[in-house]
């Protein structure tokens, strides 16, 4: 078969139409890939550790309202978390809330208890804005100076969840309890929440 012979005329004009078409081709892609304003989907950035971890607010307690307050570590700190809880009395919903802390788990994974679960509620009493509270000893036992510190937050704030301003006596078996620990943390008696921040 013969390759048919075509006329220098022909060979410019196909030359100069490919030169023209890939011109054209490289104008259009140049101009999609380097526009300013258009984000490279590969460098967006990724939701924050605190966008995907944060609880619902709805757990979560406000001021006025019962709570429990459990720990969390946080950037090298501990701090109590408040999550709300039902009871119907004050001096039930004292008791409810402290016995909550001692048997049950939070729902949110990063929370803990530092109060030792074999401490046992002796005595609630809550009378205007003084609360006594009468723990077993179990509730002295075991933990180092962040424990002893994270559960005595615990109990105040717990306790003080419905009236901030209380004042707690705190007891065990039926002994103020001045000191807890083995560094010797003192515990004011009474104390309130000024004696305590929540993060430690």
């Amino acid at each position: 078969m013969k390759m048919p012979v075509l006329s220098k005329g022909t060979w410019l004009g196909l030359v100069g139409a490919a030169l023209v078409g890939g011109s054209a081709t490289a104008v259009l892609l140049n101009s999609h890939f380097n526009q300013p304003n258009q984000p490279n989907p590969q460098i967006s950035a990724p939701a924050s550790v605190n966008q995907i971890s944060q609880s619902p607010p709805a757990q979560r307690a406000v001021d006025g309202e019962l709570a429990v307050y459990w720990i969390e570590s946080s950037k090298n700190k501990l701090k109590a978390v408040p999550i709300a809880i039902k009871a119907k009395s004050n001096d039930e919903a004292i008791a409810s809330g402290l016995n909550t802390l001692i048997s049950e788990k939070p729902s949110e994974s990063s929370l803990y208890s530092a109060i030792p679960a074999n401490t046992k509620v002796l005595k609630v009493q809550a009378k205007g804005k003084e609360i006594r509270i009468d723990l077993s000893k179990d509730f002295t036992k075991g933990g180092g100076s962040a424990s002893m510190q994270g559960r005595i937050i615990q109990v105040l704030y717990t306790a003080t969840s419905l009236e901030p301003e209380a004042k707690v006596y705190l007891s065990v078996e039926g002994k103020a309890l001045k000191y807890i620990g083995g560094e010797g943390l003192e515990v004011p008696q009474p104390m309130t929440r000024k004696d305590f921040a929540l993060e430690f």
